[in-house]
Formats: structure tokens, sequence, C-alpha cells
């Protein structure tokens, strides 16, 4: 039985779903789940420099993510399931209702909404399987909360991207947010990407990023 104890059918079962198009699936198990997961980075997590975070579901349908740092995700890796942690996706949806951070809260809240989340999901020719983000934000042993977002697409207006907005609940500040000096008063905060969704791998809003690379993902290719 696919589940929590079993990473590698769990991400498998997500996988032959994400080449679907349209993605109907998906869109059914995102309809009955929640928007946000709960992780917490040990030293070990916390001292790599990039953090895999696979989507998968079990036999009971529920979402869940494995996080593994990206140096051990190798097609050599026998013993997946001893390399991470896993998490489910909560089984309630959660907006933000804070104004401090609005890009952020917009994000978090597009994802939330039915009609443009399962838009954006039938535009794919291909859903998200792993995001690759970075630990430099995260404080060991600290809850962090990792919310499905839905980022407006600058390149091309009307289109959206996922990404993650993830926060630190004993800080309650959002990582991977530059605040401008406090005295500069015109100056607002820069929100960067906290992930980058694969695939695409390095190309399209990948392109330049080699942490992408199709060869760096050696779950994907075990399956």
């Amino acid at each position: 039985m696919a589940g929590l104890n079993d990473p590698l059918l769990s991400i498998d079962n997500w996988s032959a779903l994400a080449k679907e198009a349209p993605n109907d699936g998906i869109i059914s198990l995102f309809a009955k789940s929640g928007n946000s997961f709960p992780l917490t980075l040990n030293e070990t997590m916390k001292d790599a420099e990039r953090l895999h975070i696979y989507l998968g579901f079990n036999t009971s349908e529920t979402i869940e993510f494995y996080v593994i740092p990206a140096d051990m995700d190798e097609t050599s890796n026998k013993s997946i399931d001893t390399c991470g942690v896993s998490t489910p996706l909560d089984a309630t949806q959660q907006k933000i209702t804070s104004s401090s951070k609005s890009p952020l809260v917009g994000w978090v809240n597009n994802w939330c909404d039915a009609g443009l989340r399962n838009g954006w999901l039938t535009s794919l020719e291909q859903a998200v399987q792993v995001f690759v983000i970075h630990t430099t934000d995260f404080v060991v042993n600290d809850l962090h909360k990792c919310y499905l977002a839905l980022k407006p697409n600058t390149k091309e207006v009307g289109t959206y991207r996922v990404d993650l907005v993830i926060q630190n609940t004993v800080t309650g500040q959002f990582l991977n947010v530059e605040e401008p000096p406090t005295s500069d008063t015109l100056g607002t905060p820069q929100f960067a990407d906290m992930a980058r969704p694969v695939p695409p791998y390095n190309n399209g809003y990948n392109l330049g990023h080699p942490s992408t690379e199709a060869t760096n993902f050696g779950i994907l290719q075990q399956l």
C-alpha cells in the first residue's frame, strides 16, 4: 500500500497522474485537500544547500510530500525512504488573512480559488512533480508551514505559476522575503520565488537554473 512509509510508490502514483492532460485526476485530489503542509528541518536537512520536495498520493487519495536533500536524490540511492521526511497535505484549506505581506497573501489565496486553480491546472501539459527549495532561511527545529500558491506570471499576463509560500510558525516570518532598509520610507519588500517547480526542467521560467536539470532528480529516473 502506498503511503508515508512507501515514498517511491506514492511519488509514482502522482507521477502517473501528472503526465496526463488535462489533469482531471489532480484537479479532483486538490478539490478535496487543504493547501498547506508542515515542515521541520533537522541539522542534516538544514545543512543541505537545497531540498527536493516531491508530491505523491496514497491509496486513501491523500496528497503527501517527500522531502530529501538534493545531493541524495540520485538513481544509485536505492534506500530513498531513509534519507528524507514525509509529510501530508492538510485536510482543510486555509487562507492567509494578514495584510502585512499582501503579495504573498494574494498568491496563497489564489490557490484557494477553485476556479482559478482548476483553470491553471487545465492549461498545463504536465503538472508539477517536485519543488526545489533553498534551506537558507529555515530555522532548525522550528515548525514551518508551506502553502501552495499561484503567483501571477509577469511574462505572460493572465497566467500563473505554482510556488510555495513558507512561514516560520514560531517567529511568524515569511521565508525568502527581503525587507527594505528602515530609513527607506519608499521601499517595499521584495518577494522572491521560494520554490522552483519541476517540470519544467532547465527551460521556460527555470531557464538558467542548473538545479532544475532533469539529471538531478534521481527519484524520477527510478520510476
